[in-house]
C-alpha cells in the first residue's frame, strides 16, 4: 500500500474516529483535537492532490474484497478538487470555531439535550468524514451511506443553533429523509436491473440492456432525490431558514461544502454510471429550465431581504441554478476527441468549487457581524465597515468570485460554461449568465453597501466598536477565504487538466 492509498482511507476514517473521541473530552481539549484533526486531514489531502496533478488515478479497496462486494475508494480529478476545497474550508472554519467558541452555539443556555451535549465538534468532524467518503466512494451503496452521514450531521449542526433553529432543522430533516428515500429507491431499482452497485460495472451492464425504461426511471428517482438535497428550486424552501438560523461557524459549512456532496453524487450518477440511458435528454432540459428559474428567482428574493444571512442564503439558491444550467450541455456530441460536454462539466465544477470558497467567506463574515453586533439586519449594521476594514475587503473579494469577475474561479467557470454553450449553439445560456451576473451585482451591493455608509448609531454601540483580541482572528479567517477566492482563479487551466484524470470520457 502506498502512502497515497493510505491517505484515501485516512481521509474517510480519521475524522469519524476523532468525532467519536471528542464526545468524551472536555471542551478545551475538544477544540484542540478538532484543530489537530483538521490539519491532519489537510495533510492527507496533499498526496491525493499531488497524485492527480501528475495524472495518476489512485484507488483503494478496503477489506481486500473487490467490486461489487468491497468498499472501493477512488481518488480521481473530481474527488481531488472537492477534497482540496473541503480541506480549505474545513481548516479555516475549524480555526474560526476554536478561536471564537460563540460561533459554534456554545454560548446558548444548556437547557436541552441539543445544547447540553458536546454538539459542534463531533458533528462537524462526522460531517467532514462523510463528505470525504462521498467524494471518494466508487459504488452507489457507499455513496448512499456517506450521503446519509453528511445529511444527518448537517441537520444536527443546524439544531445546535438553539430553539430558534429547531424548526428549520426539522424541515431540513424531512427534506433530507425524503430525498434519501427517493435516491435509495433509484439505487435499488438500478441494482435490480444491473445486478451491481459499482459505478463502472453499472455502466457496462447498462450497455447490454435493450429496454431503457427501468434505468431511466432509476435515474429520475436518483436525480429528484439529490436535487432536493442540493436545494434546486422549487425544492429550496428548507435551505434559507436552515442556513440563516445555524450558528455562524455552521453556515459556511452548510452552504460551502455540504450541498456540494449531493452535487458530486449527481455528477457521478449522470456521467459515470448512467451516461448512455436513452431518454435522459428530457431530464437534462428539465434540470436546465429549473436552473434558469433558480438563477432569476433566487436573485430577486435575495434583493428583497433586509437581513444579511438570508440574503447570502438566497444567493446560494441563485448560484445553484448555474450548476444545473450546465446539464443540457453535458449531453452534446464530440469535438476533437472529447465531448463538448466536457467544457460544461469543467465549468460546472469550477463554479461549484469557487462558490464553496466565496460563500464560506460571506457566511463567515455575516455570522461574525451577527455575533458581534447582536443582529444581522442591514439597517442596524450601517457604518460597521468603519471598524471592520479587513472584513469589508475580504467580503468584496468573495463577492468578486460570486460575480464571476476576472481572475476568480467563478470567472473561469462562467467562461467555460459560455464557451460550451457557444460550441453547442445554445445561446440562451449566455443570456442567463449575463442576467444572473447583473442581478448578483445588485444583491451583493445591497448587502455590502450599508456597511460602508456613515453610521446612524451611537459611537458606543456594538456595531461601531473596534475589533480587539481574538476577534481579529475571525476577520483573518474571512480574509483567507477572500484571498483564496481570487487565488484559485489563477489555477483555472490547471483545474481542467486535473478533472481529466479519471473523467468519464
Amino acid at each position: 500500500m502506498t502512502f497515497t492509498q493510505f491517505s484515501l482511507g485516512a481521509l474517510a476514517l480519521l475524522p469519524l474516529l476523532a468525532a467519536a473521541l471528542t464526545m468524551l473530552l472536555p471542551h478545551p481539549v475538544r477544540r484542540a483535537l478538532g484543530v489537530l484533526v483538521a490539519l491532519l486531514v489537510a495533510g492527507f489531502t496533499a498526496p491525493v492532490l499531488g497524485s492527480v496533478t501528475s495524472g495518476e488515478l489512485t484507488e483503494l479497496v478496503l477489506g481486500g474484497f473487490d467490486a461489487p462486494l468491497g468498499i472501493h475508494l477512488r481518488g480521481d480529478g473530481l474527488a481531488a478538487v472537492f477534497l482540496g476545497v473541503t480541506s480549505l474550508v474545513g481548516v479555516v472554519v475549524t480555526g474560526y470555531a476554536a478561536v471564537l467558541p460563540k460561533s459554534t452555539g456554545a454560548h446558548l443556555s444548556a437547557t436541552s439535550w441539543v445544547t447540553s451535549h458536546p454538539g459542534f465538534w463531533p458533528l462537524w468532524l462526522g460531517c467532514w468524514s462523510g463528505l470525504n467518503a462521498v467524494y471518494l466512494s466508487g459504488d452507489l451503496f457507499n455513496l448512499y451511506v456517506s450521503l446519509e452521514l453528511v445529511g444527518l450531521t448537517a441537520v444536527a449542526l443546524v439544531a445546535v443553533g438553539g430553539q430558534s433553529a429547531w424548526e428549520p432543522a426539522l424541515r431540513y430533516l424531512f427534506i433530507a429523509v425524503l430525498g434519501s428515500l427517493m435516491f435509495l429507491a433509484g439505487v435499488g431499482l438500478l441494482a435490480a436491473v444491473t445486478g451491481t452497485l459499482d459505478l463502472h460495472q453499472t455502466r457496462s451492464q447498462l450497455d447490454e440492456l435493450e429496454d431503457p425504461t427501468l434505468p431511466l426511471l432509476a435515474l429520475t428517482l436518483i436525480t429528484v432525490g439529490l436535487a432536493m438535497k442540493v436545494a434546486l428550486l422549487p425544492m429550496h424552501r428548507w435551505l434559507v431558514p436552515a442556513h440563516s438560523a445555524a450558528p455562524s461557524a455552521v453556515s459556511p459549512i452548510l452552504s460551502g461544502v455540504v450541498i456540494k456532496a449531493a452535487l458530486v453524487v449527481l455528477l457521478r450518477c449522470w456521467l459515470w454510471a448512467l451516461p448512455a440511458v436513452p431518454g435522459m435528454q428530457w431530464l437534462a432540459w428539465l434540470l436546465g429550465g429549473l436552473g434558469v428559474a433558480a438563477v432569476l428567482v433566487g436573485s430577486v428574493l435575495a434583493l428583497r431581504q433586509d437581513r444579511l444571512k438570508p440574503l447570502v442564503a438566497y444567493s446560494t439558491v441563485a448560484q445553484i441554478g448555474y450548476w444545473f444550467v450546465a446539464f443540457p450541455l453535458l449531453l452534446h456530441g464530440e469535438h476533437d476527441g472529447a465531448p463538448l460536454g466536457s467544457g460544461a462539466y469543467n465549468g460546472l465544477v469550477a463554479l461549484a468549487a469557487g462558490h464553496a470558497i466565496a460563500k464560506a467567506g460571506l457566511f463567515t463574515a455575516a455570522g461574525f457581524l451577527k455575533d458581534r453586533c447582536g443582529t444581522d439586519k442591514m439597517s442596524a449594521l450601517r457604518g460597521a465597515g468603519a471598524h471592520h476594514p479587513v472584513l469589508i475587503l475580504a467580503m468584496g473579494m468573495c463577492a468578486v468570485g460570486l460575480l464571476g469577475l476576472p481572475i476568480s474561479l467563478g470567472f473561469t467557470g462562467k467562461w467555460q460554461l459560455a464557451t460550451a454553450a457557444v460550441g453547442a449553439e445554445q445561446w440562451w445560456v449566455l443570456l442567463v449568465v449575463a442576467a444572473g451576473t447583473l442581478l448578483s451585482a445588485a444583491y451583493l451591493l445591497r448587502g455590502i453597501a450599508p456597511l460602508l455608509l456613515q453610521a446612524e448609531v451611537p459611537e458606543n454601540a456594538p456595531a461601531a466598536g473596534p475589533v480587539r483580541g481574538r476577534e481579529r482572528l475571525g476577520e483573518i479567517a474571512v480574509l483567507i477565504f477572500g484571498v483564496a477566492t481570487i487565488g484559485t482563479g489563477l489555477l483555472g487551466a490547471w483545474l481542467g487538466d486535473l478533472l481529466e484524470v479519471g473523467a468519464w470520457w
